[in-house]
């Protein structure tokens, strides 16, 4: 396992700076300067990050890409995010006012599109090199989030703030890593943005899916919804969810949470303008779910409004299931059921559980007793 290097900005000079020492004396349009001398500053970013993409798809002995474990990966992630951030600063310098389209196709021009053949083993694409994918949404007034994201087969990402600094020129002013970096000796949820890990099942890399504009606060902070991914094997995966408030110098976390979903379901977020519903897959005490079984479905809503966000809470899409774990799981620790169900119901149930046992004989579950699997 391997966590991301310390995070730090481009170093080599801001977009600010460039563009005013590249901003030729011309009695030329504002709007096409900003054109030209935006111009030769993506041209060295290009070339740069291209450099990037040419050590991160080095081959191993093996001729396997490296995995995100490798020590070289981290610096070369870092300083390709970093310029991730600087072109998308140069391009909404140029670009003032861009259309949703052009900010989801943000990174054109900066590297190449992923290229992948048709899987064999089903109707999916394999790609077998790293490459960049991501862009950008307009969150308020000259703010936008972009989201970037690297990797072969699973992908490693972040989000930043991009928007116009003190000196008037667009900046990634905020990324998600430098918080990351901070929380990652807590292992808490905002530290998984650190996370890195070679190709694994239930444990991965976060990348981000989603980014959505939600309402302002009461001062008139923009804020933004993230719903990310983690990248890793099985039939069940994990995800987050994520409320931010931008501030004009940092974004803050007015919610972070983790929710499980079957793979192939993420996506499935709906936002109404004042909830967040999503459909999951909940957790069970002492039934067993296959990590392809649908079940237990659940659905978490949270309401956002310009007070604040509550996180409402996760509920059972067939609440039955989770009466019968919970009633099973106490039987098996001992404790009163007796509010749970009728004294004839229970007498059986502990019947059948006895008889299970005595069938199981002398080879127990290390992982403790499993009483069967819910319909799906």
């Amino acid at each position: 396992m391997t966590i991301l290097a310390p995070y730090g900005s481009l170093n080599a000079c801001t977009v600010a700076a460039v563009l005013s020492i590249l901003l030729p004396v011309s009695a030329a349009p504002a709007s096409q300067l900003r054109r030209s001398s935006s111009r030769p500053l993506q041209e060295q970013l290009r070339s740069e990050h291209q450099r990037v993409l040419d050590e991160l798809n080095v081959k191993e002995s093996t001729g396997r890409t490296l995995d995100f474990d490798d020590p070289r990966i981290p610096p070369l992630l870092r300083r390709g995010w970093d310029l991730a951030g600087a072109w998308a600063a140069a391009y909404l310098e140029a670009h003032p006012t861009p259309s949703a389209h052009d900010l989801e196709r943000i990174f054109d021009g900066f590297a190449l599109a992923p290229k992948g053949t048709k899987s064999q083993y089903g109707n999916f694409i394999e790609y077998t090199s790293y490459s960049l994918r991501g862009g950008a949404f307009r969150i308020a007034p000259s703010v936008y989030v972009v989201q970037a994201s690297y990797g072969v087969k699973f992908l490693t990402g972040t989000f930043m703030v991009v928007a116009r600094n003190r000196a008037g020129h667009f900046e990634a002013l905020w990324n998600i890593k430098q918080l990351a970096e901070k929380h990652y000796a807590q292992k808490d949820k905002i530290g998984r943005w650190m996370y890195l890990v070679r190709e694994s099942y239930y444990s991965g890399p976060l990348s981000v899916g989603r980014l959505l504009s939600v309402p302002s606060s009461t001062d008139g902070h923009p804020r933004f919804l993230v719903d990310a991914f983690q990248s890793a094997d099985g039939g069940t995966q994990g995800a987050q969810l994520s409320i931010w408030d931008w501030d004009g110098a940092e974004a803050r976390p007015l919610l972070v949470d983790w929710y499980d979903y079957v793979a192939g379901n993420f996506g499935a977020l709906r936002f109404d303008g004042t909830t967040v519903r999503i459909p999951t897959k909940e957790s069970l005490g002492i039934l067993f779910s296959c990590g392809a079984c649908d079940e237990p479905q659940g659905l978490w809503k949270v309401r956002i409004t310009s007070n604040g966000v509550t996180n409402v809470g996760h509920r059972f899409v067939n609440p039955e299931l989770q009466w019968a774990d919970e009633l099973l799981s106490k039987i098996d620790s001992g404790q009163d059921t007796s509010s749970l169900a009728d004294g004839k119901v229970l007498a059986n149930l502990r019947t059948w559980i006895r008889d299970a046992q005595n069938q199981a004989g002398d080879q127990p579950n290390p992982a403790g007793p499993i009483w069967g699997c819910p319909p799906g």
